[in-house]
């Protein structure tokens, strides 16, 4: 993603600290766009995915439809993740880098929004900071294929509020 993809809106006072609103542009998801946070998987084929020597763990996980609007992220450092559209619905998903300044923290300018057409799985890489999707119906229901205690014991979460003074919206 080029560093003119990620718009910055003029700075809002917050109490007393000033907030960035980041805007981001819904992309395609092709594989090539999709390459530095994940491997679309629409193909029959084997994928890959790395567990850390742990158990696989499958859940349905279900979100609702809400504003198109976030100021955390999370990530997990141990595992992959698989996420499986069920029934088509089609949704939206945010995704960054690490930093390479700082990799505790998701590198903003490299942030990108993917449409989820609700035909293919994605797999995100290992570190890929990411906000739950956006469905674009009432709801969306994905299956999650991950390490077994993935959000127990390999959760980063991050408040993109204070520890970046920003909140990112999603153009539609």
């Amino acid at each position: 993603m080029t560093a003119a993809a990620v718009a910055l809106a003029p700075e809002r006072e917050v109490g007393m600290d000033l907030i960035r609103t980041i805007c981001l542009t819904v992309r395609s998801m092709t594989r090539e766009s999709f390459a530095p946070y994940g491997n679309i998987i629409n193909e029959r084929g084997d994928v890959e995915l790395d567990l850390d020597g742990g158990t696989a763990n499958l859940v349905a996980q279900t979100v609702e439809a809400r504003p198109l609007t976030f100021d955390f992220l999370g990530r997990h450092q141990r595992t992959e993740q698989v996420f499986v559209p069920l029934g088509g619905t089609r949704s939206i998903i945010a995704v960054a880098p690490p930093s390479s300044d700082n990799p505790a923290l998701p590198d903003m300018r490299r942030m990108s929004a993917f449409l989820v057409d609700g035909t293919c799985a994605f797999k995100l890489h290992r570190g890929t900071w990411h906000a739950s999707a956006f469905p674009l119906a009432e709801r969306a229901t994905f299956l999650v294929l991950d390490r077994e205690g993935t959000l127990e014991e390999d959760f980063d979460l991050r408040d993109l509020k204070t520890s970046l003074g920003v909140v990112v919206e999603i153009q539609h």
